[in-house]
């Protein structure tokens, strides 16, 4: 099943259960207060409408359709908005939490995408998991990714790479605390975030004020160990921030 079938399906059993909320509080308020109940049923309408549009447009993302920005800024704020009740309506869709998750982030890259930015690399910080180093290293590189040797048994050595050329800050986060403390005392303009579908998703949703861009870490030997990272993507929203 594609992301938008899944999406367009949870969307569907949202708005089910929405309408059928809205019968019922009907049901119940039309003997007794016919304006609220007209009142509610009226947002009721415009919040179905709202996700209809919202709909529509995360249609065009999945689908890689180009949206104008000013679109897109609204849906995203709609999705933020919804997004906790979408998640959470995925069981009754047979769509997981992460299927959810992969799906938010996608919109999220897709509207930091449709705008543009023209940072200097220096103000950027690239932030990944301690699960990208190899489980069999004894060097202790959270407080320091300048302790790695390159030994190349990890993606480090190519992360450190990617500092020099750039004169990014890198840092390894051992869980949303800490991240949101390496932002607060880093002050960046923009954040490049490695993680799995659930740390990225809580740390973009946690970040108002900056742009995140979310990588996907993959998982060859299972969560939280030995994970993998496609330095190219980095590369490429480095470059994409600094209009290069």
């Amino acid at each position: 099943m594609t992301d938008t079938k899944k999406y367009v399906k949870v969307v569907n059993v949202f708005l089910i259960t929405l309408i059928l909320g809205a019968l019922v509080i009907h049901l119940f308020l039309s003997k007794y207060i016919n304006i609220l109940s007209l009142v509610i049923n009226l947002m009721v309408i415009g919040i179905i409408l709202l996700i209809l549009f919202s709909t529509m447009i995360t249609y065009y993302i999945l689908n890689d359709k180009e949206v104008n920005k000013h679109l897109m800024k609204i849906n995203y704020t709609i999705i933020r908005c919804i997004f906790p009740i979408i998640s959470n309506m995925g069981k009754f869709a047979g769509i997981s939490k992460d299927e959810i998750r992969k799906i938010f982030i996608k919109i999220n890259n897709a509207y930091i995408y449709s705008n543009k930015y023209g940072f200097n690399s220096e103000s950027l910080i690239i932030l990944i998991p301690h699960c990208i180093q190899n489980h069999n290293c004894k060097l202790k590189v959270t407080n320091n990714v300048e302790n790695c040797k390159k030994c190349g048994m990890c993606k480090i050595k190519e992360l450190l790479q990617i500092k020099e050329k750039y004169n990014t800050k890198v840092f390894i986060a051992t869980g949303g605390t800490l991240a949101r403390k390496i932002i607060v005392d880093n002050k960046p303009k923009a954040v490049i975030a490695v993680a799995c579908e659930r740390d990225l998703t809580s740390g973009v949703r946690d970040v108002k004020d900056i742009p995140v861009l979310g990588v996907f870490n993959s998982r060859p030997n299972g969560p939280c160990i030995d994970t993998n990272i496609n330095i190219e993507e980095i590369e490429e929203a480095i470059n994409f921030f600094t209009n290069k």
